[in-house]
């Protein structure tokens, strides 16, 4: 998905704190949801329309704008969220501040108390990293309450919990670029000797390297050129230009890289990238959102589904482990017609033989040559005994390899299962997704059922990935195992079904019972490809058929099935239809 996104630079901010001052202020909170544990949703209704503010706190993603993005709430709403409905539901938001030019907004809101009077309440949201956090303060300016808590064990700094008083972040010793003391910061660069760009990131508060590294290109500077070797005066009068100047600039584009994945997103085009690779928004969220398709919902599966993922990979490893000894077993089982056949010789050569004896040297019938071969005897053993003991390891080694040979064909069903399971999280996009894959864990006995929680009576369904083709023909993509069954065996018998050939993936289902277009059957291919273990193969073959020709035997895992009359397309897809798809993916 590109880069972790870093949490909002206080440069950026400032643009984004105007933008949600001129969009939402005067506004009412009409709805609160709390779709993340460390996120809140807030609907304000504002000039005539409803706006949805996110305010997240999580600390690789810690962030403020308005979306269009939808968020999946969970079932039951947190006490965080119940409590701030509370609180919020139906305030007024006043006003949103940037304390300091730091990454920090502070929304001012009036709000009804028990007794129907006016109260001041505030919400302050930090964006830094992991100390990012989310916090309601009274009147007085106590914490109602906090998206993270922060007792003194976790912080020598500062304590968050309900009912202490707020204390704001420690002041870093920076200029605030809103109110810029000129003379302090020229003196402050004067006395500094590294590059003049990590001078202003020292020296000016919200100023991240991408941000100096543009201020320098906008005044005509080195960013490389030592702070004390330049004309301070001259530089702080030029960057205090530059500043009174931004809100005349502003125009948010989106940085994306030569496949077409967006990078970055800054308040207005930024000279040091090529202007090309930035494509222009109409509103900073707007931006925002662009920038974080994709990566939040990926993110957010991969944090609930790391545990998941754990297992998974324990039982995977503990399964190799276990072949790589069946594996053995087989290797030596190759010794034991040896062993019958030194039974057979002793037996053979009884008469020849006597107690005692350290070894039997006899001819070797089974060999065209009939050379002699030296067996080695115990001398605790008669001759007879002798065979015994030959035959019995014979005997050993062959019901080791029936059972090595079972184990093996089971290990390898397990395999399957676990790695198309694997393969599926990725997919996920929903917490049906993740439950329908939680489920045939338990079901198959890899997990055991969450204690406490009573069995459902019916498993959420999840929805299968819908695509549209050149044609306009719906293609249909499952996510799981379980979707997959669903999807394959609901198909018409004469629309076509996709699979990536030998290997985890997804079954595809062109919707249409006429024979797909050229353009289409190659664009579904690449689906499944893409939702397939094979996604960066240069050539991956993918087998397609009617749905008529793929079957389901009796009793078979989930997402296993046969298919006959099939033919086989190659595909590679560039790393642009690789962002493209990833893009483009909708619920059916």
């Amino acid at each position: 998905m590109g880069r972790t996104p870093m949490p909002m630079d206080g440069f950026t901010l400032t643009f984004m704190a105007r933008e949600l001052q001129r969009t939402l202020a005067g506004g009412r909170v009409e709805r609160v949801n709390q779709p993340e544990r460390d996120a809140l949703l807030l609907t304000v209704r504002s000039q005539g329309g409803s706006h949805r503010l996110l305010l997240s706190a999580n600390p690789n993603q810690a962030r403020a704008q308005l979306t269009a993005q939808t968020y999946e709430n969970p079932a039951e709403p947190p006490m965080f969220c119940m409590l701030m409905r509370k609180h919020l539901q139906g305030a007024r938001l006043n006003d949103i501040a940037q304390p300091e030019g730091d990454r920090v907004l502070v929304f001012g809101l009036e709000c009804l108390g028990e007794m129907g009077d006016a109260t001041r309440k505030t919400l302050v949201l930090e964006m830094m990293g992991r100390y990012s956090n989310l916090t309601l303060t009274d009147e007085s300016g106590a914490i109602v309450d906090c998206i993270r808590h922060v007792n003194a064990e976790m912080s020598r700094v500062r304590t968050l919990l309900p009912g202490l008083p707020f204390v704001m972040p420690p002041r870093q010793d920076k200029l605030n670029p809103a109110a810029l003391d000129t003379q302090a910061l020229a003196a402050r660069l004067a006395k500094l000797s590294c590059p003049l760009d990590k001078g202003l990131i020292e020296t000016v508060a919200g100023m991240a390297g991408v941000c100096a590294r543009e201020a320098c290109a906008r005044l005509g500077l080195e960013p490389s050129a030592p702070c004390d070797t330049l004309d301070a005066d001259a530089v702080v009068r030029a960057l205090s230009d530059y500043y009174v100047g931004l809100p005349a600039r502003f125009s948010p584009a989106v940085l994306t890289d030569e496949t077409g994945l967006a990078t970055d997103f800054f308040p207005f085009p930024y000279l040091t990238y090529d202007p090309k690779r930035q494509e222009a928004y109409p509103t900073l969220s707007a931006a925002m959102d662009a920038f974080y398709l994709g990566r939040d919902l990926h993110l957010r599966m991969q944090q609930r589904s790391a545990g998941l993922q754990k297992q998974i990979r324990t039982h995977i490893a503990r399964l190799e482990k276990k072949r790589a000894m069946m594996l053995e077993t087989l290797r030596e089982s190759e010794k034991a017609e040896q062993n019958r056949i030194f039974g057979e010789l002793l037996t053979a050569n009884l008469h020849l033989l006597r107690k005692g004896d350290a070894e039997a040297e006899v001819v070797n019938y089974y060999e065209e040559d009939q050379r002699t071969v030296r067996i080695p005897l115990s001398t605790q053993l008669t001759p007879a005994k002798n065979a015994q003991h030959y035959y019995k390891k014979y005997r050993k080694a062959k019901g080791a390899e029936a059972y090595a040979r079972e184990q093996l064909s089971a290990i390898a069903g397990e395999l399957d299962l676990l790695e198309n399971a694997q393969e599926d999280l990725d997919k996920c996009s929903t917490s049906a997704d993740l439950a329908e894959i939680r489920y045939l864990m338990v079901e198959n006995g890899y997990l055991r059922p969450e204690p406490g929680v009573r069995k459902r009576k019916k498993l959420q369904e999840g929805k299968p990935y819908r695509f549209t083709a050149p044609d306009g023909t719906d293609i249909l993509v499952g996510k799981n195992s379980l979707q997959n069954d669903r999807l394959t065996l609901s198909a018409r018998s004469n629309e076509t079904w996709l699979h990536a050939q030998g290997i985890p993936g997804s079954h595809v289902i062109v919707r249409s019972e006429q024979e797909p277009k050229p353009d289409t059957l190659l664009f579904a291919a690449k689906l499944a490809a893409y939702y397939s273990k094979g996604r960066n193969h240069p050539a991956l073959p993918v087998d397609y058929t009617r749905r008529k020709y793929v079957k389901k035997a009796a009793g078979s895992p989930a997402g296993f099935v046969t298919y006959a009359s099939f033919q086989t397309i190659l595909v590679g897809l560039t790393p642009e239809e690789i962002v493209s798809i990833g893009r483009s993916a909708a619920e059916a």
